[in-house]
């Protein structure tokens, strides 16, 4: 039979009748393989693991300078600090992205316990105009105050660059305090205030006991366990498990296609 239907599988093909078809259908796979190739290498650098903003590649604006710096746990949030311990002040940058352009972002410390309950924050979002620094004193989940709060804070300003928005302040510490409860959040706006952020993990778990001095500074261990409790007393970059199975999947295609196409 000399026609045959043109999308028969190629295993059914006499070569003798189609001398030209496996040379037809090498070049067709091999263009389909490199085309699916292309779009898991691009998949790659869009993956969040990726694309995330650390503290290697944030520019501040500010011509304020840090000592220190971490690409906090979650939320894709950075924290740049210094801490004096002859003025027994931190000094803060907190750099994270709002769910939504008109959102805010909160970074803060708790004096009692690790977590939100109790903490004192510094909140920002973007206006009309500028963006506004406000202070929050979370009393309880349901009692969230703006206002005075325990702690002393100066030198508040905040700034956004590209959707980015980054609070600045300096905290003074209590004399003796070498680690500090610190807590981040993101979260929409409603009527002028800030609203409910969501209650995703990485919502949940944004906390992080900071070591201020001594070995373990820079560096901190997630709130609730004990303080050095990873591996090297820093926080660990997020999604960086995740990111090398990606990357070791897409070595593995490239070998597939290189050895068909071979």
């Amino acid at each position: 039979m000399k026609s045959i239907v043109p999308n028969i599988l190629f295993f059914y093909i006499n070569p003798k009748n189609y001398p030209n078809f496996s040379l037809h259908f090498y070049h067709k796979m091999s263009s389909s393989i490199y085309i699916i190739f292309s779009l898991s290498l691009f998949s790659l650098f869009i993956h969040p693991t990726f694309s995330q903003t650390t503290c290697k590649s944030l520019k501040l604006s500010s011509n304020v300078t840090f000592e220190n710096c971490n690409d906090l746990p979650t939320l894709d949030a950075i924290l740049h600090w210094t801490y004096n311990p002859s003025k027994s002040s931190l000094s803060v940058a907190f750099t994270a992205s709002p769910p939504q352009p008109d959102g805010w972002v909160g970074w803060g410390l708790n004096p009692t316990a690790p977590g939100m309950k109790g903490a004192q924050v510094l909140v920002a979002h973007k206006g009309k105009d500028s963006v506004t620094v406000d202070t929050y004193d979370l009393r309880d989940y349901h009692d969230i105050k703006k206002g005075p709060i325990s702690y002393n804070v100066s030198s508040l300003s905040a700034e956004e660059t590209s959707g980015k928005i980054t609070v600045f302040g300096t905290w003074v510490i209590p004399k003796g305090e070498s680690t500090v409860n610190s807590v981040w959040q993101v979260g929409p706006m409603m009527k002028g205030d800030i609203a409910k952020h969501a209650m995703e993990p990485a919502n949940r778990n944004a906390m992080l006991k900071l070591s201020l001095t001594g070995a373990g500074a820079p560096g901190g261990s997630p709130a609730g366990s004990p303080s050095g409790s990873s591996t090297d007393g820093s926080a660990p970059p997020p999604g960086t498990g995740a990111g090398e199975r990606l990357v070791s999947g897409v070595l593995a295609l490239g070998a597939i296609v290189v050895s068909m196409v071979v």
